[in-house]
């Protein structure tokens, strides 16, 4: 199954991809939260044939936030405009490993700054793909 995760923010939204027979998710470029997302996401949904999409709720310490309230509010918008299932999914502390990876990675801070969303994305993603795996049968361990 084909999958797209997101991070929404206020400017911009974090976009990875990732196939559930393979397991693997791969950071995509950023959208940005304009005017024009929601067909940008739909146009991504045709063009990629992803059969859901998991967006990442930010929850805090002591439960929702207005940022979970407005990301519910997108994932509305977006139910509306495309036909495929979207499952919310904790993104907690998602954003800091994102930055840590990336400063592992090398970059800097300017440059995680424009990453940093579609890493979070990424994480997400691979977070939901590594819980789906099930272990495969290796043979019998006697020979």
């Amino acid at each position: 199954m084909k999958i797209l995760a997101l991070d929404f923010g206020g400017r911009r939204v974090g976009v990875a991809f990732g196939d559930s027979e393979i397991g693997v998710a791969a950071a995509r470029n950023f959208l940005v939260n304009n005017s024009d997302l929601l067909d940008n996401l739909a146009e991504l949904v045709e063009q990629d044939k992803i059969e859901k999409i998991l967006v990442g709720l930010p929850l805090g310490f002591s439960g929702e936030t207005r940022q979970t309230n407005s990301t519910r509010d997108f994932v509305k918008k977006l139910e509306a405009k495309v036909a495929v299932a979207i499952e919310l999914v904790d993104e907690r502390f998602t954003s800091k490993i994102a930055e840590t990876n990336l400063h592992a990675a090398g970059e800097n801070s300017r440059q995680q700054k424009t990453l940093v969303d579609s890493e979070s994305a990424r994480i997400i993603l691979q977070e939901y793909l590594d819980s789906k795996l099930t272990p495969r049968y290796l043979g019998d361990s006697n020979n």
